[in-house]
């Protein structure tokens, strides 16, 4: 398969008064043209920055440090604003977990999706666009699509509000789509419409998904492969059914493993000790090791993520081969 997107030691501080906050710190992975590729992690590891910087969406005091980001062949660390802007929204779009802060309040629904197919296609009249955006809401089910394209977003339930955000997203057949947290906001019954919505737009238009997400449930329904973080590393990538089977990591087994399971009878459900650690003033070696029941002295250097079974990595002195 094609590699569409390509990141490479991404590395994003944010420089405080109190100090240093290595939100990012040597990130590297790749998405493939057509699958859904997920990051997995606690809040505060680093997941929805890693997602911004892809674009250069960091604003001080925050800085991309170092790294490189590979789309399509392109580097976008190396790409001037005005060049940027016509990669964002139309070749790499995002769906945010807030509906209602995505949305602005003075526009109608339709005028977003609108906008955002004139904005790049200059030739294509605002007529022409919300014609377009009618057809984008009937496709994801948006009912009386003709009336609702004059709505506000406070006239819009959230479910409603996250299917134009969506339809937005996919107006200019984007190559990637970055859906960050895309169900957090909604209940339980309208995240499942959305996730399979997600799915039938991957599959008709042929779009990467970039998935950002704490709920393994959405792992295990949507994504092809995950990447899990932890304090701003990569502790473990692989195939999601292989990952499921077979966790290397101690944090993995973990996230897993405090995961209700219907089919078993558990009184008491398992938890990770400890806390995330804080960003400034991270542990030595292994960042998992104050909170690992398996550390040992040597945990006190820092492993490298390696190879332990084919298309596999973990970073953990457990795993074969860890060095």
């Amino acid at each position: 398969m094609k590699k569409i997107l390509e990141v490479e030691d991404l590395r994003v501080y944010f420089y405080t008064y109190n100090g240093v906050v290595r939100a990012v710190d040597g990130v590297s992975f790749e998405v493939y043209e057509g699958e859904a590729m997920c990051i997995v992690g606690e809040t505060g590891c680093g997941k929805s920055v890693t997602a911004r910087a892809i674009t250069k969406m960091i604003r001080p005091p925050g800085r991309i440090v170092s790294g490189k980001v590979l789309f399509n062949g392109i580097d976008i660390m190396k790409l001037r604003e005005d060049e940027l802007s016509k990669i964002r929204g139309q070749d790499i779009t995002y769906i945010y977990q807030d509906p209602s802060a995505a949305l602005d309040p003075l526009y109608t629904a339709g005028y977003h999706v609108a906008e955002t197919i004139t904005s790049h296609n200059k030739w294509i009249k605002i007529r022409e666009a919300l014609k377009r955006a009618i057809e984008l809401f009937r496709e994801i089910l948006i009912p009386d699509p003709e009336a609702r394209i004059k709505s506000y977003p406070h006239e819009l339930s959230g479910g409603m509000k996250q299917r134009v955000v969506i339809a937005t997203a996919v107006s200019n057949f984007p190559k990637l789509i970055i859906a960050d947290e895309p169900t957090t906001a909604l209940d339980v019954t309208i995240q499942a419409q959305i996730l399979d919505l997600l799915k039938e737009l991957r599959r008709k238009y042929n779009s990467s998904i970039l998935m950002i997400t704490h709920n393994l449930g959405i792992v295990a329904e949507v994504c092809d492969r995950v990447m899990v973080m932890y304090a701003g590393k990569v502790v473990e990538k692989a195939y999601t059914e292989r990952l499921f089977e077979n966790p290397f990591h101690p944090y993995t087994r973990g996230l897993l493993n405090a995961v209700p399971n219907p089919y078993k009878k558990v009184t008491r459900l398992e938890t990770i000790p400890g806390s995330v650690p804080d960003m400034i003033n991270i542990p030595e070696g292994c960042r998992f090791r104050p909170r690992c029941p398996y550390a040992t002295n040597r945990c006190f250097k820092e492993p490298d993520l390696v190879e332990v079974e084919d298309n596999h990595y973990a970073s953990c002195w457990l795993t074969p081969g860890c060095k």
